[in-house]
């Protein structure tokens, strides 16, 4: 369990021990984690004798890199420490992204000058405060700000956590309520939910509500509470063809459609599974073990790890005529050809009837 969670564990630990760096930069996909990263440091903050007065919550969209650095250099008032958070910083970014009239842009976007007077406060930060850079954004890693703060702070990439440890974390928290999960429930309740650690806190109370004390949960009650997301439709819908189940392949297009979920992004995230399908497949084939090709595809290992499953159902020459298959469709749904749900449906029925190639 403490590989899952690794760099947030390191965290709690560091700040138990009263060990903080001058600054912070946390990012990463898992915002439930850093958002109680910040949480922690402030709670931290104000009992160790400090008061509001030394923790400074900055909107990085609309303050200027002038005022964050004119924040993380005022001294502290009665207390050793002062915090400084910027959220949402935009210089952390690869592109050029700032809020609608930030002038934060106008100091970043296009000229050195904001750079420069926050790199010059990054390289030399000031001991008493500890200034903390949360953004869900994408960093740039080679950017030279990200590289100043892995010099003299701490950068921590708040990734998803395996399934296994979103396991564990679940079945803590259920077992805490005094309640448990039946059958397929829990690895039901990740299928829908995904890895976010957000979206599970939100299902996971509705599903204790509903069970009461002591009760069960069961994966109908799942089923019945947690919406399904697009992706997991699509899992399903693949999942079916590759069980040559064409009728449940179906009728998941058909709820698909009648969920008004438009026929062309269905199209492209069938088409994009199946080409993670016929790429995992192939790396796989080839030794590659599940991280790597994780890391190779800019892939979550949990989508890997589901889809090298699905990867038993097809051969690689299948694979191959599915993906052209869906590209021609693609290209007569889009010039007028075809219409999607008679090409969709003769494409499942007779991925159906093919024996496994």
């Amino acid at each position: 369990m403490a590989n899952t969670m690794e760099y947030y564990t390191e965290f709690l630990k560091s700040l138990k021990r009263q060990v903080l760096y001058p600054v912070y930069l946390f990012y990463g996909p898992e915002g439930y984690l850093r958002e109680q990263a910040v949480n922690r440091l402030i709670k931290f903050f104000r009992q160790d004798g400090g008061s509001d007065f030394n923790i400074d919550l900055i909107d990085g969209d609309t303050a200027t890199v002038g005022d964050m650095v004119a924040s993380a250099e005022t001294l502290p008032l009665f207390t050793q420490r002062r915090l400084v958070v910027v959220k949402n910083p935009p210089f952390f970014k690869g592109s050029k992204r700032a809020g609608k009239g930030s002038t934060v842009a106008n100091e970043n976007k296009g000229s050195n000058r904001g750079e420069k007077v926050l790199l010059k406060y990054l390289m030399d930060p000031l001991s008493s405060t500890v200034l903390v850079f949360n953004t869900n954004e994408p960093v740039d890693k080679r950017k030279r700000v990200f590289k100043a703060v892995r010099q003299t702070g701490k950068t921590v990439d708040f990734t998803y956590l395996r399934r296994s440890g979103l396991e564990f974390l679940l079945n803590q928290r259920v077992d805490k309520a005094g309640c448990r999960f039946a059958g397929r429930a829990l690895e039901k309740l990740l299928d829908r939910t995904g890895p976010s650690l957000q979206k599970l806190d939100t299902e996971i109370e509705k599903l204790l509500n509903y069970a009461g004390p002591g009760g069960v949960i069961t994966p109908d009650d799942v089923h019945r509470l947690c919406p399904s997301s697009l992706q997991d439709n699509i899992f399903a819908i693949v999942d079916a063809v590759g069980h040559r189940h064409c009728g449940e392949a179906l009728s998941g297009i058909q709820d698909m459609l009648a969920a008004k979920e438009p026929p062309l992004r269905i199209l492209a995230m069938i088409t994009r599974q199946f080409r993670l399908l016929l790429q995992i497949h192939d790396l796989t084939g080839r030794g590659w073990p599940p991280r790597e090709i994780a890391k190779r595809l800019k892939t979550h290992p949990y989508v890997v790890q589901k889809i090298t499953a699905q990867c038993k159902n097809y051969s690689g020459e299948s694979l191959i005529r599915i993906f052209q298959s869906l590209l021609e469709i693609d290209v007569a749904v889009k010039t007028g050809r075809q219409e999607f749900y008679p090409a969709v449906e003769h494409f499942i029925l007779k991925l159906c009837a093919d024996s496994r190639g």
